[in-house]
């Protein structure tokens, strides 16, 4: 992690250092260049006047002395202006006095009269030209003045490269700086590297754990910025997946024993029946209806954990058609009296009018059975009341009935699977009815809860008139 950071952060400064030295090196050059255009401008139109001056003291400067005079007044100017440039005084068209470097040829630089004339045109002025004869770019300088009855013109020139000769100073600290730059990359890289990782690390460690099946050691620590989220996350995750193992745990430990006690009955009953202890008709018919009976229960605990696994997965079609509601509820109220359950007027049922919904009518009415065996089951001798009612685009169905009442801290486990409440005593069960009733009403859109009620408990269930 620290050296991906320093080398990110090298990587980073290099690029910059290159970019931001490249525009100033460039920058650099065009100021250079306009400053010695004025530079050589102002130096032209001082040696023009001097020139002028002393054409005017010396008539006739043809002489061996004013041309002697005239080459020294160049040699001196030229002292004060950068290596590589040059001075030439024209009279019309004729070369009359050169100064420059020892290997300038006042020949080659006859070459120039005819752009210095052009730019001179309007007088004084200065630019940078390319110079084919000479094979150069130049800045030129070029001033005229008038050089007793005839036409002069001064011209200073001075190679390009002369001129941005001074920026290449700027090499050598850019490269120092770029040292000092990429060594403060690398210790801050360093630095920020360390600091992030360790953080890092302690969420490896505790992924590295949970990866191996421990999910004891929380997330601590303080973590900067998106790191915390990501802290936060797996600390989550951690919490939900040791719920997720001690309740599939507590599953698996249920199960087992809820597949035991009737496994248990059903080996008894058919050894007695294999070596003989069931000797008469009588105890023959007893352990065959005992076997039968476990069976039986042990079939329908194996439905029930059938149908929630496919809850769980989401394997399931719902098909959805218009269902009276009212009417379903009232079926099974009248299968549970047929079937000997219950008293006929034990249960009292409401129906708030005509209360039809689009949903799964099979799924609903086994969530409203699961709800009214519950009722009869732990209700005691009390009346069970049934509501069916249709409330803002929702149609609810309301059980309530006797018996102990569920505590609040009951409550928060009725919907867990294989949860039996104290209330629940010794009366067959598997704890799965309730279970089953809330992924039935998820699964339809809609809910289930317990009502606070101070003499009952009452659960009720809610699904929208019309699926999505």
């Amino acid at each position: 992690m620290g050296t991906r950071v320093t080398l990110a952060l090298v990587g980073v400064s290099i690029f910059a250092l290159l970019a931001v030295g490249l525009l100033f090196y460039g920058f650099i050059g065009r100021y250079v260049v306009e400053r010695e255009e004025e530079r050589m401008l102002s130096h032209a139109v001082k040696v023009a006047g001097q020139v002028e001056n002393l054409a005017t003291g010396s008539p006739g400067l043809a002489g061996v002395e004013a041309g002697r005079a005239l080459q020294m007044l160049l040699y001196v100017d030229l002292q004060v202006l950068p290596a590589g440039a040059a001075i030439m005084v024209f009279r019309n068209d004729l070369p009359v006095a050169m100064a420059g470097p020892a290997t300038a040829k006042l020949e080659d630089y006859q070459e120039l009269y005819e752009p210095a004339v052009i730019l001179a045109a309007h007088g004084a002025a200065s630019r940078v030209v390319d110079v084919p004869q000479l094979d150069a770019t130049l800045v030129l300088a070029a001033v005229p003045f008038t050089f007793e009855w005839d036409r002069g013109l001064v011209v200073m020139t001075l190679p390009i490269s002369d001129a941005v000769a001074s920026r290449r100073g700027l090499v050598g600290v850019l490269l120092v700086s770029g040292a000092v730059a990429v060594a403060l990359a690398v210790a801050l890289g360093l630095g920020l590297g360390s600091r992030m990782a360790r953080p890092l690390r302690r969420l490896s460690r505790v992924a590295n754990a949970m990866s191996q099946g421990s999910y004891e050691e929380p997330v601590t620590g303080a973590y900067p910025g998106e790191v915390y989220e990501l802290a936060t996350s797996l600390e989550t995750m951690r919490r939900e997946v040791k719920r997720s193992e001690e309740s599939l745990r507590g599953f698996v430990a249920s199960a087992a024993h809820e597949l035991r006690t009737p496994l248990t009955s059903i080996t008894g009953f058919s050894q007695a029946l294999l070596d003989g202890t069931a000797a008469s008709d009588e105890e023959r018919q007893r352990s065959a209806a005992a076997i039968h009976r476990e069976s039986t229960r042990l079939r329908r605990l194996v439905d029930t954990l059938l149908m929630l696994s496919r809850y769980d997965s989401g394997d399931f079609h719902s098909h959805t058609a218009s269902v009276d509601i009212g009417r379903l509820v009232a079926e099974e109220i009248e299968l549970l009296v047929d079937t000997g359950a219950t008293e006929h007027d034990r249960i009292l049922l409401t129906v708030d009018g005509e209360v039809a919904a689009a949903t799964d009518g099979i799924m609903l009415r086994q969530a409203v059975a699961n709800l009214l065996r519950n009722a009869v089951q732990y209700g005691g001798s009390d009346p069970i009341t049934v509501g069916v009612e249709r409330v803002a685009g929702q149609v609810r169905i309301s059980v309530a009935n006797g018996g102990a009442p569920i505590s609040l801290d009951e409550r928060a486990h009725v919907f867990s699977r294989f949860y039996r409440g104290r209330s629940s005593g010794g009366m067959e069960g598997f704890g799965l009815g309730l279970p089953l009733v809330k992924e039935i009403c998820t699964a339809l859109g809609g809910t289930v809860e317990i009502v606070d009620h101070p003499e009952r408990t009452v659960f009720v269930v809610t699904v929208p008139v019309s699926r999505a």
